[in-house]
């Protein structure tokens, strides 16, 4: 039996997955990455710089780490270092936007996989808030619109949250969680310029001067996105988490996991640190070297495995070539780090470092085991992913406190490039907001960029099948699932949302 959801929805870009069922147990899983985007072969011949605003262009919910990556890449290409202010500014832009989708991500994308909406139809309370939201619910549960809202009645039937004042508590948080988001939107745009695409991260640091009015307005709006994901968020993934603890033990891929040092301090050490784990043995350091991308099973000509940078064009089938296809399914490539299939984001990071020993993450994750009766290897799970990004926001609303105090008002914290580069190459390592995002710049005569390559969290993380017949990331999440109603598989739909796909960043 198939199951096919398509589109996949509460995603960002389009994913068709289809499963296969024998005995209501998932034997196979094919993740289809159905858009094309093309920009890194449209940057050649551009100047370098303009990277940095092309790349962000790859999608507007994380366009903030494509800036960081381009730059990073140039500055490595230049063996540039950031002055103190340039340091700080960068990570009060990129650390804010994190916690910004780490709260998104949970509340608009995938806390109604385990909200009850409906429960709201019971609330006989004074808020206005949620006697509008009743009102909305109530409606459209009784349309019969040909295109109703999905958030209400386009959704599986499951085992949401039973109790009714525990789902009117999340359904409030989750409608609060709308003004946190144009707050910490608005937390970016202070030294970001704007959000999303901010045009003040260049090579060299930040462009915005840090004023006595921009550093006191961003320690204020701090102040409430600090409050609410201390006094909101985090309970709420604890509470979700504590009663859906059998999502701890669903959702397992691979025991590979890949994550990179991200968020330099001042001290000149990490705020996260990079590995490469198997098997939740201690990580080794990572080298972008052994990158590969295989593309045996995606739309394009070429088959095999390739560098980034190897290929100067990637040609796509042609639609006689696409037509008569029996084998290829996807549009994203298949990366492999030293030839192995690895896990992306938020919980490679919780689990790599953990395991290298990062007092920070080791405090949280050892306090949130003991309240919840897990252990580090249920961070390989659905719960485990959203609880790791709550881990993450708690660590960096903290560092931000400290960053934006140390800030030299009125100092600039950008160094002007003086001569224009030739025949350089540059590699960029950060992570995204859902995992390690890689990019490669080769700057040939004049400045102008010769071959451009960008390996993406969500590449990694639904890549289809490689060279080697060894399946993605997703797809091994996915197989061994047991579906309790095919006609409403929400288990297939919860792990799927639990890596927070980004197919616009994935094919770029």
């Amino acid at each position: 039996m198939k199951i096919s959801i398509d589109p996949v929805t509460r995603i960002e870009g389009h994913l068709k997955v289809e499963t296969f069922i024998e005995g209501n147990k998932v034997v196979d899983a094919k993740a289809h990455a159905d858009m094309y985007r093309g920009i890194e072969k449209a940057l050649i011949g551009y100047d370098y710089l303009a990277a940095i605003q092309i790349t962000q262009r790859a999608c507007g919910c994380c366009p903030y780490a494509h800036a960081e990556a381009a730059a990073l890449a140039i500055e490595d290409a230049l063996d540039i270092e950031l002055n103190k202010n340039g340091k700080l500014l960068r990570n009060l832009i990129i650390a804010g936007y994190k916690v910004n989708d780490y709260v998104l991500h949970f509340y608009t994308l995938s806390s109604l996989d385990f909200i009850d909406v409906t429960a709201i139809l019971n609330y006989k309370g004074n808020s206005d808030k949620l006697n509008q939201f009743k009102e909305v619910v109530k409606r459209e549960l009784q349309s019969k619109s040909i295109f109703p809202s999905p958030i209400f009645t386009n959704r599986y039937k499951g085992n949401y949250l039973e109790l009714k004042e525990l789902n009117i508590a999340l359904i409030n948080h989750y409608l609060e969680h709308f003004e946190f988001l144009r707050k910490s939107n608005e937390l970016v745009r202070i030294f970001g310029s704007k959000a999303p695409h901010m045009v003040s991260i260049e090579a060299g640091g930040v462009t915005t001067k840090p004023t006595p009015e921009r550093v006191l307005k961003y320690i204020e709006l701090l102040k409430e996105v600090k409050k609410f994901v201390e006094e909101k968020y985090i309970p709420d993934v604890l509470i979700v988490g504590s009663h859906f603890k059998e999502y701890f033990k669903i959702g397992k891929g691979v025991n590979n996991f890949l994550s990179v040092n991200t968020i330099l301090d001042l001290d000149g050490n990490y705020l996260f640190w990079d590995g490469f784990s198997k098997d939740f043995n201690i990580p080794e350091k990572v080298d972008p070297n052994e990158i590969i991308e295989y593309q045996d099973y995606s739309y394009y000509k070429r088959d095999g495995a390739y560098k980034p940078l190897e290929l100067q064009e990637l040609l796509p089938l042609s639609l006689e070539e696409f037509k008569q296809n029996k084998k290829k399914y996807s549009w994203s490539k298949a990366p492999r780090y030293k030839d192995e299939v690895v896990e992306v984001g938020p919980a490679a990071v919780v689990i790599n470092n953990y395991l290298r020993g990062n007092k920070k993450v080791v405090d949280l994750v050892d306090k949130f085991n003991k309240m919840l009766g897990i252990t580090i290897k249920d961070y390989n799970s659905v719960m485990g992913r959203h609880l790791s990004r709550a881990i993450l926001s708690k660590i960096i609303v903290e560092k931000l406190e400290e960053w934006i105090n140390l800030v030299d008002i009125d100092e600039l914290g950008f160094i002007q490039l003086k001569n224009v580069p030739n025949n350089v190459r540059g590699i960029g390592l950060t992570e995204a907001t859902r995992g390690v995002l890689a990019h490669f710049t080769d700057i040939g005569e004049n400045g102008f960029i010769r071959n451009y390559d960008m390996v993406v969290p969500t590449t990694w993380n639904i890549s289809p099948l490689d060279g080697k017949n060894r399946h993605g990331a997703l797809e091994e999440m996915l197989i061994g699932t047991k579906v309790k109603d095919p006609k409403n598989p929400i288990e297939i739909a919860r792990i799927i949302r639990s890596i927070d796909p980004c197919l616009a960043c994935s094919v770029h």
